[in-house]
């Protein structure tokens, strides 16, 4: 079954190899910063999205480039979004704990490859809850 979950780390499309039991997205709000209004509603400045994917069988080729796409200070990534309104959101993410995996197969053409992410976008600013 094909997925259909969008998942495209700096220019490398990842989409075809994501579990989709183990991919999530949330919108993470900060509370530290939060007031409230005149109305009585939490007011929260920022938040971040994070964004979690586990991956199976990736050829070793595209674990190469998807692990330099990863080693960058900031990666921008386009993914599927329940918070937007055509379910697909681009936005500039942090670099994550840790690049790479662990081998699943050694075949004819090369290893393959499962890994996860664990990654928190840069804050935006505004909104409330």
């Amino acid at each position: 079954m094909k997925s259909t979950i969008t998942l495209i780390i700096g220019d490398v499309d990842v989409s075809e190899f994501v579990e989709r039991e183990n991919y999530s997205v949330k919108k993470v709000w900060k509370g530290e910063n939060a007031f409230t209004d005149i109305n009585g509603k939490d007011v929260k400045l920022s938040w971040n999205y994070q964004l979690k994917a586990s991956f199976e069988n990736v050829p070793e080729e595209l674990m190469q480039e998807i692990t330099s796409a990863l080693d960058n200070d900031v990666i921008p990534i386009t993914f599927t979004d329940p918070h937007s309104e055509n379910m697909l959101t681009t936005d500039n993410f942090q670099r994550g704990e840790s690049t790479g995996g662990s081998v699943s197969a050694e075949l004819d053409d090369g290893l393959r490859w499962n890994f996860s992410v664990n990654l928190m976008s840069e804050n935006h600013l505004g909104g409330g809850l």
